[in-house]
């Protein structure tokens, strides 16, 4: 009786059938609930009902139920083991308001997250199309690498006949600044005449030119080609293609100059420090170690400003001028012709003096050129950095900026106008979408604006949006203040070419004023690149924001956020390990190497050490050994070990989300499946999931925060009745759906290690169960083996045992047979339950496979019977076509 399978109601009431009473399966009659009579034999029926959800209930008012423990403990077990599915749920319960809307709006933010991802597409390639036409880096690149180089390999000077063998990088003293000027630099400006190529010389056997008519001296200086205006080379020409527009500024940076600027041993008097100095200090950060180019964008701070105007002096005034800075006019005064000098911040010195002294920290001469092969500006510039402890650095640097950005070929303007147009309506939905929501979270809280914005809208995702907007709007606002410095000097071009074509005393005015919007144009051109730059990163997080609503997708940031507790720990460990090899670097390398003399380059440095970037021949030369005892030791402890350990954290973590998302939807199934859902509303058979939840915002008047904490009961008739056209099999689907999601939420994602462990812990709960099985057998088999062997009454040993007082040995013996027979009886109850419950539990789980086998033989019966069907058509086809062809036979 204890052993009565639950999987029979179970199973019937789970496919819609009619359950067998229990009184059936015990062969006795439902009626008989009271407690049998002495001697009375056979099986006792047990009350059972049947419920809605097809659970077993068993009446256990039953006397006999309560008084038999074994009877009693399997109807108990039995109840333990209900099967109940969703389902279940769902027909006979219902699901919680807050599940349900929990699950409809997850849904839906995780659909509109969906669809978010064309659009974040479009906004990238639209952003990226226009960067490209509007920055055309190409053409400023081929621009400024021609500039720089010129003046790095043309610019010589210490001439060797029709060589110079010094340039920009042998400019190591003042000296050679002035050397440079004058012999490199200033040609450069000065090309008046058409270049020949150069004369061997007699070493090599004579010149090549011998027995010709070929002589440089008779060789016409200048070329009229076909189509110009002026013969070649023009003035102001730069590299043929380009053409300086307003001559050449020269401007320094000087430092304070004062005695307490000086560092001295404190056990030296002041006084006599100074005596013996003879001269004060100029402390100067500038060209500490080798300069990077932002440092030729500050603007600030520059003063003793001269130029250099082809348009109003000759080769010999310009060369003469820069003789006169050199000396600080020292040989005008003593011609006694001061003011011939063409130093004007020298001679209004007092006295006169060079135009570089000590106190100079860096040189800027720049010049803007304009090419017209493109419509661009470059403001060229050409920095000299002199650091304190005697060395000066030397580099160039180009900032150019476009014209227009309208004059470019028709079908590019096309396409770049679309793309604009494009990202600039991204840009503003995207801003619209972000107020409309803040509009609808303060409507419906019932908080004070402030607080409802903090608690119930701010968010990562919220912030990246609005960083997206910011970074965007910040772009276009550069880019006008941009092409409104480009405007600037536009306007200012033509009183410059006036002025060139017809030098006049206002000049000089106009070209610093030229130079005064250069450099604004320049700045904006540098700010709108940042900001540009910045825009990509933004959108990449607004791509992995879309790539979480699908879960093949969404791999990479669901591996960054299984390993993130695993990784703060790693990096807390790394970066530690990592200083410390910083520091060390810094001390050991620091004072030889410039790649380690501050902590942000050895922070660098050693990160590029990490992958595989040395510089093992400079860290070999401040000591053999040494040397590679650091290396050997970063290697190993950051590349072996530490580096390894982070790979093998993230792909743990890879591991788990590939195992989650194995079975998950790909992105072309997701795709089809709201194709699908789209055609089923558009047929009416299915309603948008945004109404289901529109419906419960109107009952509860807007306030979504109430609506999603209430506890009510759905069931699929109340969503039938009051959602308007909603299907039946679709409100009972999104029930279910919700049911399980809200456990999968509620249970979690077991990781490998936590299913091993379950495993384990129930192999070790099976193990008891049989070791226990085992000792009851063990112990039924104990007490058999004694019955065996009992002896007759009258022995000894048995009246010892088993004698009763006032009972005669029969009575004795019988009595005592008879209590433990009952006793043994209890326990095998016991054991037979047991056994029979784990029986009903495989008799379970073979019913329910038997029940899909029979309902995949049905299928199968069901299309053989198609089949057949369309063979005997066939089959009446044929004969039809046969019967034809005998009444109309064909002579042919």
């Amino acid at each position: 009786m204890a052993g009565i399978p639950h999987s029979m109601q179970s199973h019937a009431a789970h496919h819609g059938h009619t359950a067998a009473h229990p009184s059936e399966l015990f062969g006795a009659e439902h009626e008989r609930d009271e407690e049998p009579e002495a001697g009375q034999t056979g099986l006792l029926a047990l009350g059972t009902t049947v419920l809605a959800s097809g659970e077993l209930e068993f009446d256990e008012d039953l006397t006999a139920v309560k008084h038999d423990e074994a009877l009693y403990s399997a109807v108990n077990t039995m109840k333990r083991h209900k099967t109940i599915t969703y389902d279940d749920i769902v027909m006979s319960q219902g699901v919680r308001q807050s599940v349900y809307l929990e699950y409809i709006k997850w849904e839906i933010d995780t659909e509109n997250t969906f669809l978010e991802l064309p659009l974040t597409i479009v906004v990238l390639v639209s952003f990226t199309i226009l960067a490209l036409y509007i920055l055309h880096q190409e053409q400023l690149y081929a621009i400024e690498e021609a500039f720089e180089r010129d003046i790095i390999e043309n610019a010589n000077f210490a001439w060797s006949g029709y060589f110079g063998h010094k340039g920009i990088d042998q400019v190591m003293s003042v000296a050679d600044f002035w050397s440079w000027m004058r012999l490199g630099f200033l040609s450069l400006l000065g090309r008046s005449q058409w270049l020949y190529s150069e004369v061997a010389p007699e070493i090599l056997g004579g010149p090549v030119t011998a027995g010709t008519s070929y002589n440089r001296a008779t060789l016409p200086q200048s070329w009229l080609f076909a189509g110009y205006e002026k013969p070649a080379p023009v003035a102001n020409d730069h590299l043929q293609y380009s053409k300086l527009v307003s001559g050449v500024r020269m401007r320094q940076t000087v430092s304070a100059a004062a005695s307490e600027h000086c560092i001295f041993p404190s056990l030296l008097d002041g006084q006599k420090q100074r005596g013996w100095l003879q001269k004060p200090c100029f402390p100067s950060e500038l060209g500490l170690l080798s300069p990077e180019l932002q440092e030729a964008e500050n603007f600030q701070g520059l003063e003793r400003q001269e130029f250099l105007f082809p348009d109003l002096s000759s080769m010999s005034e310009m060369t003469r001028k820069l003789l006169d800075m050199e000396d600080g006019c020292h040989s005008a005064s003593l011609s006694n012709s001061l003011e011939s000098c063409l130093c004007e911040w020298c001679k209004a010195q007092t006295p006169s003096q060079p135009w570089i002294d000590e106190r100079t920290a860096r040189i800027e001469i720049s010049m803007l050129l304009f090419n017209a092969q493109y419509g661009a500006y470059t403001y060229l510039s050409v920095n000299f950095m002199m650091n304190r402890g005697g060395h000066i650095h030397a580099f160039t640097h180009c900032l150019s900026a476009f014209v227009s950005p309208f004059l470019r070929p028709f079908s590019e303007l096309v396409l770049t106008i679309i793309a604009g147009i494009l990202w600039i309506a991204a840009l503003l939905y995207a801003a619209v979408a972000e107020i409309w929501e803040i509009i609808s979270t303060v409507r419906q809280s019932s908080k004070r604006f402030y607080k409802s914005l903090w608690q119930e809208y701010l968010g990562f995702w919220n912030f990246v949006d609005w960083m997206s907007v910011l970074v965007g709007t910040l772009t276009i606002s550069f880019w006008i203040q941009g092409r409104l410095a480009v405007s600037a000097v536009n306007e200012l071009m033509p009183a410059m070419i006036q002025a060139s074509l017809a030098p006049d005393a206002g000049y000089e005015e106009i070209a610093r004023n030229v130079f005064a919007s250069a450099e604004v144009m320049s700045k904006a051109k540098k700010d709108m690149e940042l900001t540009m730059m910045i825009y990509p990163l933004i959108i990449m997080l607004r791509i992995f924001r879309s790539f979480e609503a699908q879960p093949r997708l969404a791999i990479v940031a669901a591996t960054l956020k299984t390993a993130a507790p695993d990784l703060a720990h790693f990096f807390m460990i790394f970066w530690c390990v990592y200083f410390c090899f910083v520091v060390s670097s810094l001390l050991f390398f620091g004072q030889d190497l410039e790649s380690f003399s501050t902590l942000d380059r050895a922070l660098h440095t050693s990160f590029l050490a990490m992958f595989g970037d040395w510089d093992w021949i400079g860290m070999r030369d401040v000591g053999m050994m040494r040397s590679a005892a650091w290396f050997w030791l970063f290697m190993i402890v950051m590349v072996l070990f530490l580096l390894n350990m982070l790979l093998a954290i993230i792909m743990d973590a890879y591991q788990v989300e590939k195992f989650k998302a194995s079975d998950t939807t790909t992105l072309w199934q997701q795709v089809l499946d709201m194709i699908q859902r789209r055609r089923q509303y558009q047929r009416g058979e299915r309603v948008r999931l945004a109404d289901i939840f529109e419906v419960f915002r109107k009952q509860y008047k807007g306030k979504e925060k109430e609506m999603m904490s209430s506890d009510r009961m759905i069931s699929v008739e109340y969503l039938v009745t009051h959602v308007t056209r909603m299907p039946y099999k679709q409100a009972y689907k999104t029930l279910v759906n919700a049911l399980k999601r809200d456990e999968e939420l509620s249970n979690g994602f077991m990781s490998e290690e936590q299913v091993n462990k379950q495993v384990e812990s129930t192999l070790d709960a099976f193990a008891a169960k049989i070791q226990a099985v085992k000792d009851d057998v063990e112990f039924v088999s104990d007490q058999l083996d004694f019955w065996d062997r009992l002896q007759a009454p009258g022995d000894s040993e048995y009246d010892f045992y088993f004698g009763a007082e006032g009972h005669t040995p029969d009575e004795a013996s019988k009595l005592w047979i008879h209590n433990s027979i009952s006793s043994i009886s209890v326990e095998l109850q016991h054991l037979f339950a047991r056994g029979l419950q784990r029986i009903g539990a495989w008799q379970d789980e073979f019913e329910c496979e038997q029940s899909e086998l029979n309902e995949n033989l049905l299928e199968v019966h069901q299309v053989l019977a198609q089949l057949q069907d369309a063979v005997q058509n066939l089959q009446a086809i044929v004969d039809s076509m046969d019967g034809n062809k005998e009444e109309n036979p064909n002579p042919g």
